[in-house]
This record gives C-alpha cells, structure tokens and sequence, in this order.
C-alpha cells in the first residue's frame, strides 16, 4: 500500500513576524536570544543556525534528528499561532461532548484537560544539524530578530502514544520495528480508529500508517516520536476528522521536557 505522509505547514523563519520583549534574564539589546537546554545565549546581530550551535554542538553526540526550535512571543496576528489552535481544538472537543454519548463524553472531557495542561510555543520545522550546517548553506538558516527555545536531546530511548486511549503511555523504542507492534502493549478506547494511527516523528513529520490486517503498513517511529491514536470518524463523520487534524496540527507545538 502507498505510504501516506501528511505533513503540517511548518513556520518558517523568514516570516517577518514581529516580537514581545525579551524575557527576564535575557539581554534586552541582543537582536537574538535563544534558551538551549535551559541555558540562555545573547547574539547583538542575527546569527546562522551555525554560530547558534557551536557553543554546545560538541558538548554530547546530540541526535539532530530530535532537536526542536521554537519561536518564543509570537506575533497575535500569526493564524498558526498555537494559543488559537489550542482554542479551536478545545471548542471543537466542547462542541461534540454535547452530541455523543456518556463514555465517549468522559474520554473527550479527559483530552480536553490533557490538552489545557500542554505547554506550548510555535515550533519551527527546519532541519537542525551542526554538520549539515556546516557542509551546505541552505541548511544554514539565518535567525531573524526575536526569541528562541531550542531543545538538544542525546538518542531517545523512548516512544509517547497518547489520544483515543485510556492512558497516554511511554514504550521502549524498538529499532526495525512497525509502528503497529506497539499497539498490544496500548489499551485502545472503544471509540479510537483501529485502521489508522499518526507517527508523529521527532523532526516534525506526520506520518499516517495502517495498522489493521488489511492495510498494515511496515512504517516505523524515530527514536523520540510521538504516536497518535486517533478517534474513529464513523463517530460524528467529519467533525471528528476534522477534531483528530487539529489535534495533530497543535500537537507540533507542544513542548515535552
């Protein structure tokens, strides 16, 4: 079966939004400040992803593919802006625990604070990765004035599975292995799609995979990557389409420390 990518418009950094004032802690006169791994840097011009990580580049053996950026203050008037994703996903979640019935309303009032507790800011989708910097200038991107988190990590060991289940759950990761093998380990909900989940890769891919007998796919999760177990459309046909899309656009740009 042809492998399905859905893949979220990332944010690039070329996109002129403006910016709040630096947090505390942080030099007011940088034109870029980035907090990486809790450690704050000042930059006075606007430097290239390989001025950013030179000082801690060396530092460990990172595993690039899940390192994450985000974009702290961003502009109100960014449409992709995760507060308002936020919000729109938690009107639809209200919207529907009107229309169905009791279990199905407990399992959606249970997203909706799981989703209220996240922490979020606007994750930006460009390959982070000292080498590639260093060996090609595309990949060498230019920071534009404002504030930034980064997350470096060493290779994670795990993988997150959250959504249509009855406890989020964090599994070994198993190298060479579909992303359909974790699911005995997973008490799906009644209500969760059995044909499909989402991989959501550490670099910001989405990727769609079946995991029934009819339409399994041998699609394997990154080191680090976030499994979603999406809600059967069969319930509410497209309104819960569309509730299982916004939850994975918003959850791009939720921080897990």
């Amino acid at each position: 079966m042809k492998m399905t990518y859905m893949i979220i418009s990332s944010v690039l950094l070329f996109s002129g939004l403006s910016f709040a004032s630096p947090p505390p802690g942080v030099d007011h006169k940088a034109a870029v400040n980035i907090e990486i791994n809790h450690q704050n840097y000042n930059f006075k011009t606007e430097p290239r992803l390989v001025e950013v990580l030179a000082p801690v580049a060396l530092q460990q053996n990172w595993y690039w593919p899940a390192a994450k950026l985000y974009r702290l203050n961003s502009s109100g008037l960014n449409s992709n802006e995760p507060e308002h994703l936020r919000e729109k996903v938690l009107l639809q979640l209200q919207a529907l625990q009107r229309n169905v019935k009791p279990a199905l309303q407990q399992e959606l009032a249970a997203l909706q604070l799981q989703i209220k507790s996240w922490k979020l800011a606007e994750r930006i989708l460009i390959p982070i990765d000292y080498d590639l910097a260093r060996a090609q200038q595309p990949f060498n991107r230019r920071f534009q004035p404002g504030n930034y988190k980064l997350q470096l990590v060493s290779r994670p060991v795990t993988v997150l599975v959250w959504g249509a289940i009855e406890k989020s759950l964090t599994l070994t990761h198993s190298g060479a292995t579909a992303v359909s093998d974790y699911l005995p380990s997973v008490m799906r909900s009644d209500f969760a799609d059995k044909a499909y989940v989402y991989i959501i890769q550490p670099d910001g891919r989405i990727i769609r995979a079946g995991v029934a007998a009819w339409n399994q796919q041998h699609l394997e999760a990154m080191p680090g990557a976030q499994v979603f177990i999406p809600f059967a459309e069969s319930w509410f046909g497209a309104d819960m389409n569309s509730l299982n899309k916004s939850i994975l656009a918003l959850a791009l740009h939720w921080v897990v420390e």
